[in-house]
């Protein structure tokens, strides 16, 4: 053990320590680049001011300089706030647009002397604001709601059914609904809620961000039922009966709705215009001219009848 920490030992970990040192001073001595995250925050806003479009929340400046100065701006003494004045950048249009050179003009006080700005990255340097102009519109859910096999999707709801739209008044004059995000709700076998966010406008702000979409879902079934034939189109003086006198009509309806159907929803009828396109020895096609909302399908079991025609006096 003494031979392990012997003078040799402690003159050879003396010497890599100081190798170290040397080596990393050398290293932060050269010139880098890199991205320097610096904070905005817009100032100075008017009480009456609504600001319906912030700016971003942070920019990535490139910069240039010696490897110990970019140390300090990334891990020890970060970049402060930039502040940026309301006034100074705002204009007629409820627009304000800060210009790149002017954010390069008040970084270049904040990074040293030895320091290069290169480049400065941003989604966007503007605001919209508004002086109080607000309404409110209808909330459409943009998306699509499908059902798996067996079910089918009865209704779309969404809560709140309206937002409250914040913009100036030209954009207000132009906004007519919100959308919410183009999020699909899918194979759904029951009903579900799902929080989808809205989408955005330029420019305008609303009081919410996001809305409960609820999907109400139902199992398919199929039921059958016994339906009067009636005729269409008669000319005056003319009865028609046809044979049979009833027929029976397939429906493929929500299992919840079911119990709602009655024969005499459904009008099954024969077209007297037809007569003119057939022999007396032919049959008249049965058409379905009308069923209830919430019935997806309806289809005959039986496609052509038989008729007499008789005249009244």
């Amino acid at each position: 053990m003494k031979r392990l920490f012997s003078k040799d030992f402690f003159v050879f970990l003396n010497f890599l320590v100081m190798s170290a040192v040397f080596w990393v001073l050398t290293t932060l001595n050269e010139t880098y680049e890199a991205d320097v995250e610096v904070r905005l925050e817009l100032v100075e806003v008017p009480k009456n001011i609504v600001i319906t479009e912030d700016l971003p929340d942070t920019v990535k400046v490139m910069v240039r300089d010696k490897g110990y100065a970019l140390v300090k701006y990334l891990y020890f003494d970060k970049i402060p706030v930039v502040h940026l004045p309301f006034q100074l950048y705002a204009n007629q249009q409820s627009h304000g647009v800060v210009a790149p050179s002017d954010l390069q003009k008040i970084l270049r006080t904040r990074f040293g002397e030895t320091c290069s700005i290169l480049s400065i990255k941003a989604d966007h340097l503007d605001f919209y604001y508004s002086h109080g102009s607000r309404k409110k519109v209808p909330l459409i859910y943009s998306g699509t709601a499908t059902a798996m096999t067996n079910f089918y999707v009865m209704n779309v709801k969404i809560d709140p059914d309206s937002v409250e739209v914040m913009a100036s008044q030209s954009a207000l004059d132009t906004i007519n609904a919100v959308y919410t995000e183009p999020v699909d709700i899918e194979n759904v076998d029951k009903s579900v809620t799902k929080i989808v966010p809205l989408g955005r406008i330029l420019g305008a702000k609303t009081n919410i961000s996001q809305a409960n979409v609820r999907v109400v879902v139902d199992r398919l079934t199929e039921i059958k039922l016994n339906v009067p034939v009636t005729a269409i189109n008669l000319p005056p003086q003319m009865l028609l009966k046809t044979f049979p006198g009833r027929v029976d009509v397939k429906v493929s309806v929500g299992a919840s709705m079911a119990g709602r159907l009655r024969p005499e929803q459904f009008t099954i009828a024969v077209n007297a215009e037809d007569l003119a396109e057939r022999s007396p020895k032919d049959k008249l096609p049965l058409y379905i001219m009308s069923k209830p909302e919430y019935v997806l399908k309806a289809w005959l079991t039986t496609s052509e009848v038989d008729y007499v025609i008789e005249r009244t006096k």
